[in-house]
């Protein structure tokens, strides 16, 4: 019965119908639009509002499933424009369905920085096929662990409750005021942070202290994971790296001791630890297997890479390192899985765009289901 929060990149997805272009300065021409949440943050509180069923954030809504998690708090850059009030909005419109997605942090963050713009991604859509995009990283360009950090701290206050002079009160008064506490207050159990490659400002071991700040206000240490996108093609020289070189990689290496999930898909996997994988081959999933085992050796607890049709494979970290984060279920200790793809009817349309952190989303809940005894 805890949150989870969210933090990492997040924008806005414009996306353009029935693009033309073809170069040149032509006018170009589009039918009809539509604006998403992008992003990290924008993605996993969608597929975890969908997840997570629990407490209400008004005493309108009458609950209607036993709690996972009861509420998704987002931690992002959003600025006081036209493009940052829409991110909210779409934020907001992930939980309508069980008023989950608590969004009034970040509402109080951005009033701080009203300088700030919000980042937008343009995606013209063409008829035959091809797909565009024009993005604006805006604050996310400088976005800081800093920022992150004093969300994190104004979550935790929230938790502990505003100083309260307690001499005038009586004894009942004082014990219903901290069960009213307890019933307002974000008890969290998870941390989830998305896209470090693509969020220069907090790498290395900014990331390290963002995920160190986010442990000491969860219960029991929480459980903290990080999803990967936009890792650079250039970071792979062509031979296999040592778990020593991955300790020194200077966006994730300083924080692996901390990371209990790590998600990445197999392209990402490929360039993080110089693997070479031979398409359909034999020792193709021993490769796989190897590549995520230098992630165990760094001190990740849990690996999971996606691979497409080929379907998903997780690695888990041995009885040592679970005790570190007694949150984990004990049930994964040592343990190793292979997940096929599923067929899908003939003619579906399929959307890939979000599927890496609908999966890490996923799961997250999981392994916060561990007190139910699912394995």
């Amino acid at each position: 019965n805890a949150a989870i929060i969210c933090a990492g990149l997040a924008c806005v997805d414009m996306q353009l119908f029935h693009a033309t272009g073809g170069g040149g300065e032509q006018i170009e021409s589009f039918q009809g639009e539509r604006s998403i949440g992008g992003g990290s943050v924008s993605m996993a509180c969608k597929n975890l509002a969908r997840l997570c069923h629990g407490a209400p954030l008004d005493d309108g809504y009458m609950q209607v499933a036993p709690p996972v998690v009861n509420s998704v708090i987002p931690i992002c850059k959003v600025g006081c424009d036209g493009t940052g009030d829409k991110l909210v909005k779409l934020l907001e419109e992930c939980g309508e369905e069980c008023r989950n997605v608590d969004t009034k942090f970040i509402k109080a963050q951005r009033v701080k920085d009203k300088d700030t713009r919000t980042a937008l991604a343009v995606l013209p859509i063409y008829d035959d096929g091809r797909r565009g995009c024009f993005f604006d990283a805006a604050g996310n360009s400088d976005f800081s662990a800093v920022e992150v950090v004093n969300v994190l701290n104004a979550i935790s206050s929230t938790s502990s409750g505003p100083s309260v002079d307690f001499s005038h009160l009586s004894a009942d008064d004082i014990e219903n005021y901290h069960a009213d506490l307890e019933q307002m207050a974000p008890i969290c159990g998870a941390f989830l942070f998305g896209y470090p490659h693509l969020l220069p400002m907090i790498q290395g071991e900014r990331l390290l202290q963002v995920l160190l700040e986010a442990r000491s206000g969860m219960i029991d240490g929480g459980i903290t994971a990080v999803d990967l996108n936009g890792v650079p093609e250039e970071l792979f020289n062509g031979r296999p790296r040592t778990a020593h070189e991955l300790r020194m990689d200077p966006v994730l290496g300083a924080a692996l001791e901390q990371v209990d999930i790590l998600h990445c898909n197999e392209d990402e996997l490929v360039l993080l630890t110089g693997c070479e994988l031979d398409e359909g081959g034999q020792n193709e999933e021993l490769v796989v297997a190897q590549a995520a085992n230098l992630f165990l050796e760094c001190g990740v607890a849990v690996v999971a890479v996606t691979r497409g049709k080929k379907g998903s494979f997780v690695t888990c970290n041995d009885a040592a390192r679970f005790q570190r984060t007694p949150m984990l279920p004990e049930a994964w200790i040592d343990r190793t899985t292979r997940v096929s793809s599923v067929d899908l009817p003939p003619g579906t349309v399929i959307n890939t765009n979000g599927a890496g952190d609908a999966f890490t989303s996923g799961l997250l809940v999981a392994s916060l289901l561990r007190h139910t005894g699912m394995s």
